[in-house]
């Protein structure tokens, strides 16, 4: 989460929290029930805490999108450290699917943790250029990046997005 983001979201719960102080004075003023729970005063205060509820989660929910992303970079990496050394062994030729990486190269073929579902892999007809991508359905549109990304490259290394 950036530095504004963790601003507005704690200027966002102080201003509820100062809400539910002035509405639950007002509520005192108008029901003076003396040595009783003041059930309206919970009622109050409990729907305040609702509404407020989505402010408090957004901002777990980025940085959880924000923490899968990063899960799923460091996954690519790894695949293609793994293709590398493939390539090592063969040549100087990618292999033409990702399963021939397992178990020489990878233990298993991690999956993205967004979505739980396997990487992408397309080769050059020849097997000298590999791209691994992400192949789930938005599985970091959350965090700002498109369908099919990241991708980890041959040429480029790790690519975040294409520039438009």
């Amino acid at each position: 989460m950036e530095g504004a983001e963790i601003f507005v979201v704690l200027s966002l719960g102080s201003f509820v929290v100062m809400i539910s102080m002035i509405i639950g004075s007002i509520v005192r003023l108008f029901v003076k029930i003396k040595g009783k729970f003041n059930v309206l005063l919970f009622v109050v205060m409990f729907f305040v805490f609702i509404l407020s509820f989505p402010l408090w989660t957004g901002g777990f929910w980025r940085a959880r999108a924000s923490g899968q992303l990063t899960a799923c970079e460091s996954n690519m990496k790894n695949i293609g450290t793994a293709i590398e050394m493939y390539a090592e062994g063969n040549g100087g030729h990618y292999p033409p699917s990702l399963n021939l990486l397992t178990p020489a190269y990878l233990l298993t073929l991690p999956k993205c943790p967004s979505t739980d579902e396997e990487y992408g892999y397309t080769t050059s007809d020849d097997l000298k250029i590999y791209t691994v991508y992400c192949s789930g359905k938005n599985a970091h549109t959350a965090v700002g990046l498109k369908t099919g990304f990241p991708q980890y490259s041959s040429e480029q290394g790790l690519i975040l997005k294409i520039d438009d």
